[in-house]
């Protein structure tokens, strides 16, 4: 629709930053522009009124319009906000030297450690200040990189990782081992008696695999693996971790292996492998809290696979529709291991 009455200039500037500027930034303008006119010329609305419907102030749209006239459309790309009159440098030689000197003794100290050192010898200086030098020597070559302990990463930069990826957010799965969570339980039997127990969870069928271990790492993540996979009734595609360092090394290698996919969640973020979070707590307080357990590895293990045969197959759930995992996958068509009731209680 062609509204009459408008400014011909502002037309026209419209349609040609359409064809040529690419900054969205102009085009925005333009049509802010545009719609002030209508609403003025044919809705009647006085510059306040129309003002305060784009949600720009009137003085900002008169501003606009004025640059448009005097140079066209390049009058409406933003400028510049830096202040016309900026901060000069407050600091002598004497003083830069300084900093540089004890940066130099102490490379890993910023200006926090350093400000109160140069307060001690004399120099009337604010941390503020150490921290500008610094970053003006930093950026005349005057001053070396902090140095990393180990080669480890800086400023948010992940390692890269030969097999895992980053998981992304909604993944989920639609049939059993399309995304299995893994994490690991740490259990205090009794005072200075800690096990490790590796829990896998499945989010479609529910089904949850356990192991203990008397420590953890990645060859006992590995090994976990592969139980998990003998264990379970239906092939694993996807596996879902956190970023413990036993989930890398031997793990990361396993699963790469086997051409199992592996996902490895953002930091700070437990909520997202809630499926296993949840089975942790299972673990804890319907087994290792409710029953009088052993303390050796061996023993407790064979009681650690009595109760997954009971989570498994006995333990209804709602999620299920008080199916238990074990009759979930019947009914979709898997091969599930019948086990008597009975040899459970």
């Amino acid at each position: 629709m062609k509204v009459f009455g408008l400014q011909g200039e502002i037309m026209r500037s419209a349609r040609l930053a359409d064809k040529v500027f690419d900054d969205p930034e102009v085009v925005f303008r333009l049509r802010q522009l545009e719609r002030f006119e209508q609403l003025r010329k044919v809705h009647g609305l006085t510059a306040a009124q129309a003002a305060e419907i784009l949600g720009v102030s009137r003085a900002t749209l008169y501003r606009w319009r004025r640059r448009l006239a005097e140079a066209g459309v390049t009058g409406l790309r933003p400028r510049s906000r830096r202040p016309r009159c900026v901060r000069q440098r407050q600091w002598d030689l004497r003083l830069c030297e300084a900093v540089r000197r004890l940066r130099l003794s102490f490379p890993a100290w910023g200006k926090a450690k350093l400000g109160p050192l140069l307060r001690n010898q004399g120099f009337a200086v604010s941390d503020s200040t150490v921290g500008r030098i610094l970053r003006w020597l930093k950026a005349r070559g005057r001053l070396p990189d902090v140095p990393v302990r180990g080669g480890g990463r800086r400023h948010g930069r992940p390692w890269r990782r030969p097999w895992a990826r980053r998981a992304p957010y909604g993944l989920k799965g639609t049939q059993p081992g399309d995304l299995v969570q893994v994490d690991v339980l740490h259990v205090r039997l009794l005072p200075g008696v800690t096990v490790y127990h590796f829990t896998a969870w499945d989010g479609i069928s529910r089904w949850s695999v356990g192991q203990v271990y008397s420590r953890v790492s990645s060859r006992c993540a590995a090994d976990f693996l592969d139980q998990l996979q003998a264990r379970c009734p239906f092939p694993i595609r996807a596996i879902q971790i956190d970023g413990g360092s036993e989930f890398k090394g031997a793990f990361e290698q396993a699963c790469q292996k086997a051409g199992i996919a592996l996902y490895v969640l953002p930091p700070k973020r437990p909520q997202r492998n809630g499926g296993v979070e949840r089975a942790n707590g299972i673990w804890r307080y319907e087994f290792y809290a409710s029953y009088p357990l052993p303390t050796t590895i061996r023993e407790l293990r064979l009681l650690v696979q009595w109760w997954e045969q009971v989570y498994n197959l006995l333990r209804p759930h709602q999620a299920l529709q008080q199916r238990t995992p074990a009759e979930y996958l019947r009914d979709a068509g898997y091969e599930v291991p019948d086990v008597s009731v009975s040899q459970m209680y």
